[in-house]
């Protein structure tokens, strides 16, 4: 078992995370020692490792909780996994056309722009 701050170590979460993931139900109460330290063991450690890699990859915490929960069901479908999966991509992908479009808008009205010592600027134009 290890104690909060070796776990954060161990998981690359701050401690403040790892309390609020206990605050919030997304990972299991851990057992206290007597001094009322919390101690965690090798099964939160690596509901941990998961929340770490799953935020990694993009899921909020509820995706999170939903992908943690599954994981720990042996009798999940595998439907329901990739379900979550393929939203998490859709969205990232449609996220990604919102930003192309502004580089793409942001690359226009800056070709417009003279960058020369005239006062008169498209930059500034297109944002007024």
């Amino acid at each position: 078992m290890l104690s909060i701050s070796q776990a954060a170590k161990e998981t690359g979460l701050s401690i403040k995370s790892i309390r609020h993931y206990e605050s919030i139900g997304l990972i299991s109460a851990p057992p206290r020692e007597e001094n009322d330290y919390r101690f965690y063991p090798d099964d939160i450690i690596q509901q941990l490792h998961f929340i770490f890699k799953s935020k990694q990859a993009g899921f909020n915490l509820k995706e999170c909780k939903a992908l943690l929960l599954l994981s720990e069901d042996e009798h999940r479908n595998s439907a329901d996994v990739k379900s979550i999966a393929l939203q998490k991509i859709q969205e990232i992908e449609n996220r990604i056309q919102q930003q192309q479009a502004i580089v793409d808008q942001l690359k226009k009205i800056t070709q417009q722009c003279p960058g020369n010592l005239q006062a008169k600027c498209s930059i500034i134009d297109a944002f007024s």
